[in-house]
């Protein structure tokens, strides 16, 4: 079995020989990762320190981010859309075309790997929830929720057309999945209540995602946070892989309970918790665990490691014990302590209801 044939058996629950890998452990994996630069505008500048410890960057749209340290994402400090008064100008800034170049090169590997590997390529065009606070920054698009839904719907509607364009230009190059960025979640609870969520946001998801399936690819998205009452209606809008990073926040029991069997999930060992304070020994039980509640379904999980585990804490050591872990013990079909570590495992410290109903 092949790393195409592996990841696509994990994600429709069709029995992969073992969980598909994407880890940096120099031992086979099974997904190439594109990530292409965004379109150009000629507005992006690179992060620079303006005071001591302090950093900032201007992205393509025109936000200013602002940042303490040499590394993260940064806040929004300055927002592009600071007045709706410039929509119309915004609206034609997204529709600037991507660099044509590094879509050639996409096209080239995946004809060169001959259906070895599955090739995964991240959307050149801003997401919806992200693309829009960092338009309009996190606090002003949350009262624009409420006091200005028409422009909201309208900003909404160009980054679906853009996103559509962007996935017509991955399945032109023979790609096998695209993948958005959408981080939905606090710590205990989605930043906006499901209800106003399955209004505003899920024909949208819906319009992108199916069309991707028309085009014959799957749909990934990372989101991270306490998403666990939005997934099932990520389900419902098309989605087929949700990266996320953490799950203790939301327990593995429960999102196995919610979701197990109709959602595939890439995940690494908990970035806030166990990778964090956890020893060798529980992160091993820990992935047994994860691999019992999200991929005992004839498929659903796919490892991977994070990606900058220098901003998080992860030693060396710890990110080789979760590689080992994973290899070893996502094998199908799994072994007898794989499921008597998941059946052991109780979850009653983690939230069972959703906060935000509260």
């Amino acid at each position: 079995m092949n790393g195409l044939q592996r990841v696509r058996r994990a994600i429709y629950f069709q029995g992969p020989d073992h969980i598909p890998h994407y880890l940096p452990d120099g031992e086979p994996n099974d997904i190439v990762w594109l990530w292409p630069p965004r379109p150009s505008t000629g507005l992006a500048t690179e992060w620079r320190e303006f005071a001591p410890g302090r950093w900032y960057r201007v992205d393509e749209w025109g936000t200013r981010w602002e940042r303490f340290g040499p590394s993260g994402n940064g806040e929004v400090a300055e927002p592009a859309l600071a007045d709706w008064a410039r929509l119309g100008a915004t609206l034609a800034l997204l529709a600037t075309p991507p660099p044509l170049e590094p879509l050639a090169e996409i096209r080239r590997q995946v004809e060169q790997d001959a259906g070895k590997h599955y090739f995964l390529g991240v959307l050149q065009y801003p997401s919806l929830f992200e693309a829009a606070h960092g338009l309009r920054g996190l606090i002003n698009l949350l009262a624009d929720f409420y006091e200005h839904p028409a422009e909201v719907g309208r900003l909404l509607d160009r980054l679906v057309e853009s996103q559509i364009m962007c996935i017509d230009l991955y399945a032109d190059c023979g790609v096998h999945g695209v993948m958005g960025y959408d981080d939905w979640g606090m710590q205990d609870r989605p930043f906006i209540n499901p209800r106003l969520w399955e209004r505003i946001f899920a024909p949208r998801y819906q319009r992108v995602w199916h069309h991707a399936h028309a085009r014959g690819l799957d749909v990934w998205l990372h989101s991270c946070g306490y998403i666990l009452p939005l997934l099932p209606m990520m389900i419902e809008c098309g989605l087929n892989v949700i990266q996320m990073d953490q799950q203790e926040n939301m327990g593995l029991e429960n999102l196995g309970r919610a979701v197990g069997g109709r959602l595939a999930f890439w995940c690494p060992v908990d970035i806030q918790n166990t990778m964090v304070r956890g020893s060798e020994a529980e992160i091993e039980a820990y992935v047994r665990r994860m691999i019992y509640h999200l991929g005992r379904y004839n498929g659903g999980l796919i490892s991977m490691a994070y990606t900058t585990p220098q901003d998080v804490g992860h030693t060396p050591e710890k990110i080789a014990a979760m590689c080992r872990a994973f290899r070893r013990w996502g094998v199908y079909p799994l072994a007898e302590e794989v499921l008597a570590e998941g059946e052991q495992v109780s979850n009653a410290s983690y939230p069972r209801t959703d906060p935000s109903q509260r």
